[in-house]
């Protein structure tokens, strides 16, 4: 398709000025997109050789100011990471996985038939490695799931080859480079590529372990702290172990941004009597096992599973501190698939992360989870103020609907080690961490809409963490040994390979009993929460707050739905008493979205587009969130469509098309440029008629149809959604639509 820009002849112009004159929406919008779109930010999407890569500037670059120019000789390593091949379907699959009532329950891919249905094509690798080359790139080598082509050369030959400036930055008194403005391609490469890590040199993962030097209920551990007795006490992991579960003949993935001292974790193995090492190392990006700052993370996870699931083997994933080494290591994991239990004590706040960060990471655990992967997360030790700052704030990758997020409590026992009580941990007047104190993540995501399996349980329209929670506190920390001596730690990154410990043991015992693992954990674990237990799953935390949230009963923004009580988990489902895969309680119903890319945060990927005037539909211009939305006319005489293709699944009992539309309009009150959203099958022909608007000048409001009596006859079979526009030649109008999604429930 031709992409031009997006103009008006003069007298068109003077005669929409006249009606435009004192509107305000419309001079913002229409008025400021047509200068823009000759020498904004918009002129590269529009002019004909290039397709903006959106997403890649992270919010919280806006507080800094560019110094200069980089170093154009430096080198760089970059991940450029590919879109996934039928993303709708894959959702379908995801959602199918986790519903009883479908004959793929619990069905989970190998990584060879995961590449085989959704990876990028051998075609586009080719596309994109030859076009990485003519710009004196060099290709490093491509992940065996195609999902990732790693990259060097020059500072220079990158910014030649995504038009992108790189300046210096001064961040918080350390120089790292980042980018002016977002990446872009030729235009036969459009929906290709997601993301391209390694732009910038800012992003720092931070690991969540701290040390307590005095903890104020020292327990029994040489220096205090709580003993793997003591936890497994406290969380009823006791009647898995005496079961002979402890780990035997599973894999736990370990993910690392650093090294550790073998003798330290051998140390801590001989003083509980933990059995001998059954850990191993797998370097990522040329990383090594070398102790640095970050080595008390590495040891603690290591000693905490060995705690609970003293005879499971280790994968310690060890990789460089960059957002290039962050997407290789998760990559590896999942392609590796080797562990089905994954513990992550490293994030960083989403607004630190541009979206195409955010988006490439969550289609890495999307394959993860239909391999049947669990990733369990540390939710950061801000509180609710991730960023650590004054700002609100979660953090990646616990906020990824498919990782499960692990937040913090402080845990009291009685003398023998029984379980008491908890409340929620945080600590106002303890500022390491940022202004607001300490305490366990938790919050709203500002990137991810809310999964399926938090339907019923939590009423924002997007995701929330934590999910779960275990002890966290440093004062009733974990008794360790690292960097060479006995210690007590805590953090959420203690509670993160605590869960990824239990998971593990029960996953044991669910398989010596063929019953169903938790698979990718999130629908089971949401599922035993909603629906009535033999046994109490989880301790519900009533009490305490993260800087901002407060517990209450059920499921919170401090704790998720609560702490674990590992026997009783193992027990629950065992007897196969989950409510079904839809999570919400709605004995059985799973609900699904169908759309991908709804939120058209991937530019054009998963749509289908035609403009009379040659516009690429999808850009900057006005969103209702993220960064892109879709644009329709602009232009007299316009006629615009956007559409996706969606396979209805054959169980399907209701339907709904819902999206957010605003308005900009120079006409003067006759309904003389629409837009339409319809349903029509392959051929084109309308089957129904969702909403017709008008032009108008209207801010952002949600329009929802439901279009199951319509629908219904065609069940099992394929069917377009689409979103066409007509105006005519008296002044133009525009229409935008943002975070559309076609929900089913079956």
């Amino acid at each position: 398709m031709q992409v031009s820009k997006r103009t008006w002849s003069l007298p068109l112009a003077l005669l929409a000025l006249a009606f435009l004159i004192g509107a305000i929406v419309v001079a913002q919008v229409v008025g400021n997109h047509l200068a823009a779109s000759a020498n904004g930010p918009y002129q590269g999407r529009l002019a004909g050789q290039r397709y903006k890569l959106l997403g890649h500037i992270a919010p919280a670059m806006k507080r800094y100011t560019p110094m200069h120019a980089s170093n154009g000789q430096q080198e760089m390593r970059l991940a450029v990471s590919l879109n996934l091949r039928n993303q709708a379907q894959l959702d379908a699959l995801l959602a199918a996985q986790n519903n009883p009532q479908s004959t793929l329950y619990h069905h989970y891919l190998t990584s060879q038939d995961f590449m085989r249905r959704f990876a990028p094509t051998q075609e586009d690798v080719e596309r994109v490695t030859a076009y990485l080359r003519s710009n004196g790139l060099q290709i490093v080598d491509v992940s065996t799931n195609r999902q990732i082509i790693n990259v060097r050369g020059s500072m220079d030959n990158v910014e030649k080859a995504f038009s992108v400036s790189i300046s210096d930055y001064n961040i918080d008194g350390r120089v790292a480079y980042a980018p002016l403005n977002d990446p872009s391609v030729p235009a036969d490469m459009a929906g290709m590529i997601s993301n391209v890590a390694g732009l910038e040199s800012v992003a720092r993962y931070h690991h969540y372990a701290q040390l307590q030097p005095n903890p104020k209920k020292p327990r029994q551990g040489p220096q205090g702290g709580f003993t793997p007795t003591d936890l497994r006490t406290a969380y009823d992991v006791n009647p898995l172990l005496q079961a002979g579960n402890n780990g035997t003949n599973q894999t736990v993935a370990l993910f690392e941004l650093d090294g550790y001292t073998p003798t330290d974790v051998n140390t801590y193995l001989q003083q509980y009597d933990l059995g001998a090492p059954r850990y191993s190392n797998v370097l990522v990006d040329g990383a090594t096992n070398t102790a640095g700052q970050g080595a008390i993370e590495v040891e603690l996870d290591m000693e905490v599973v060995s705690a609970i699931a003293p005879g499971a083997n280790q994968k310690i994933y060890i990789g460089p501190n960059s957002n290039a080494g962050v997407i290789d290591t998760y990559n590896k994991i999942v392609t590796d698939n080797t562990a089905k239990v994954v513990s992550i004590s490293w994030g960083l706040c989403e607004t630190s992360s541009g979206n195409s960060m955010l988006d490439s990471l969550s289609n890495i655990f999307k394959q993860g989870a239909a391999q049947g992967q669990a990733f369990f997360a540390a939710s950061g030790d801000s509180g609710a103020y991730d960023c650590n700052d004054n700002q609100l704030a979660v953090d990646s990758p616990a906020s990824d609907p498919n990782v499960v997020g692990v937040g913090g409590t402080a845990l009291q026992v009685d003398a023998n080690g029984a379980y008491q009580s908890e409340s929620v941990w945080s600590n106002p007047n303890s500022q390491g961490r940022g202004p607001k104190g300490v305490g366990g993540g938790g919050g709203i995501s500002n990137h991810f809409t809310r999964p399926a399996y938090q339907n019923g349980v939590q009423k924002n329209a997007n995701r929330t963490v934590p999910d779960v929670s275990a002890d966290a506190d440093p004062n009733t920390g974990y008794s360790v040994f690292v960097t060479g001596q006995w210690g007590v730690v805590g953090g959420t990154s203690a509670a993160a390979p605590l869960w990824a410990g239990i998971t593990t043991d029960i996953n044991q015992s669910l398989q010596g009993q063929n019953k169903p693992t938790l698979g990718n954990a999130h629908t089971a674990l949401y599922s035993l929460f909603t629906a009535q237990q033999t046994l109490p799953p989880y301790h519900d935390i009533t009490t305490g707050n993260n800087l901002h949230y407060p517990a209450t009963q059920g499921y919170d923004l401090a704790s998720g739905m609560g702490t674990p009580d590992a026997g009783n988990i193992a027990q629950d489902l065992a007897n196969g008493e989950t409510g079904g895969g839809g999570g919400g309680g709605t004995g059985g119903t799973t609900t699904t979205q169908l759309l991908n890319n709804g939120n058209f945060e991937k530019g054009q990927t998963g749509w289908q587009e035609s403009s009379a005037a040659g516009f690429q539909l999808i850009d900057g211009t006005r969103v209702h969130g993220g960064s892109a939305s879709g644009y329709f006319c602009g232009y007299n005489n316009c006629d615009d469509q956007l559409s996706q293709t969606i396979t209805l699944p054959g169980n399907a009992k209701s339907m709904t098309l819902s999206f957010w539309l605003s308005g900009a309009t120079g006409e003067n009150g006759s309904c003389n440029d629409t837009l339409t959203a319809q349903i029509s099958d392959t051929r084109g022909q309308v089957i129904t008629k969702v909403a017709t608007s008008c032009n108008a000048n209207s801010d952002w409001q949600q329009v929802s149809g439901d279009v199951s009596k319509a629908l219904l006859p065609f069940k099992g079979q394929q069917v377009q959604v689409v979103w066409k526009s007509q105006g005519n030649a008296s002044a133009p109008s525009a229409f935008f639509i943002d975070d559309a999604a076609f929900t089913v429930s079956s």
